[in-house]
């Protein structure tokens, strides 16, 4: 018989470099794998968590969110805190800890919004370089607009995707999608809001709008592509080190 349980709301940060992902997998190491050894070390107990974005092999995370339920105890969130991060990998921190209303489930975010880092100059990022994509030439920043432009809305989304056949239906809203100077001038951001994500979605969408900005594929093209509901009518993915899930809201 389960006893009384507390419920648990995680908020995160990593950099997915070494990670293959979020989800736990056999023989793998991944966040949701360290986290939930962590966990079962502090709680004395098996944990099983639900996550905001299960984010890809070497995607980032600045502001993820994870829930979890386990039994009642008085331990408090800032001793659960101190308690994960000294023992996790220097690569994930638990940035807070709160108990939460019964049945809470990260899942059920309302939006999700990821922010995609292109470097601009024509010298190699030295320190950056784990977290930016180096597209090399110039890029056109009013195609970029007009691009990112194409893509707020509900529809069916199965042409950024590589994964279209594993979902029931690919039909997402994405509610903003922009591109923005970073403060230096050295990179572009690109920041997307849905309601949820398909499988290499801002990815694809990046990497197809680049290919617009250098000349490699038409706006046109994009926009009939995007119609189309087709992977291959679109551009590149660009590399996952570029992207990192920044806000989650409910």
């Amino acid at each position: 018989m389960v006893g009384p349980r507390d419920w648990w709301r995680l908020e995160l940060a990593y950099d997915g470099t070494p990670f293959d992902g979020w989800a736990r997998q056999p023989g793998r190491r991944t966040v949701e794998g360290e986290l939930e050894e962590a966990l079962a070390t502090v709680l004395r107990e098996p944990v099983r968590l639900h996550v905001a974005g299960r984010t890809d092999a070497g995607v980032h995370a600045l502001a993820q969110v994870a829930s979890f339920a386990a039994a009642a105890s008085d331990l408090e969130p800032r001793r659960l805190r101190l308690s994960l991060n000294a023992l996790l990998p220097d690569e994930i921190s638990v940035t807070g800890v709160e108990r939460a209303a019964a049945g809470f489930d990260a899942r059920a975010a309302a939006a999700r919004t990821y922010r995609y880092r292109l470097w601009l100059p024509n010298t190699r990022p030295v320190f950056e370089r784990l977290y930016v994509w180096d597209v090399r030439g110039g890029v056109d920043a009013a195609l970029l607009d007009a691009a990112a432009a194409l893509l707020p809305g509900r529809r069916d989304f199965a042409a950024l995707t590589p994964s279209a056949r594993s979902y029931r239906v690919c039909e997402r809203e994405i509610a903003s999608a922009r591109w923005r100077p970073a403060a230096d001038g050295r990179e572009a951001w690109f920041e997307i809001t849905a309601d949820s994500f398909l499988h290499n979605m801002v990815r694809v969408a990046v990497g197809s709008m680049v290919d617009v900005a250098q000349g490699r594929l038409s706006l046109a093209a994009l926009a009939a592509g995007l119609s189309g509901g087709q992977r291959r009518d679109l551009g590149r993915t660009a590399p996952a080190r570029g992207l990192a899930l920044v806000r989650v809201d409910y």
